[in-house]
């Protein structure tokens, strides 16, 4: 079978994929020492533009 096309729903109209991205920003958050979330802190959080979202996760982008 030859693959034509891939949909990928990334904000979850289809498929509810907030689980994965919390658990990604964790891997990320927990490699620079920085507090985990769960579900309800990152549908709290999560912004627009993005770059605000992680600032409030506590990325210094200085660095």
């Amino acid at each position: 079978m030859k693959i034509k096309h891939i949909i990928w729903d990334w904000n979850g109209t289809l498929l509810d994929d907030c689980w994965l991205c919390v658990e990604s920003i964790n891997k990320s958050l927990l490699k620079r020492g920085l507090l985990l979330i769960d579900k309800e802190k990152y549908l709290d959080i999560f912004c627009f533009p993005v770059e605000d979202y992680y600032i409030k996760l506590g990325f210094d982008f200085e660095k």
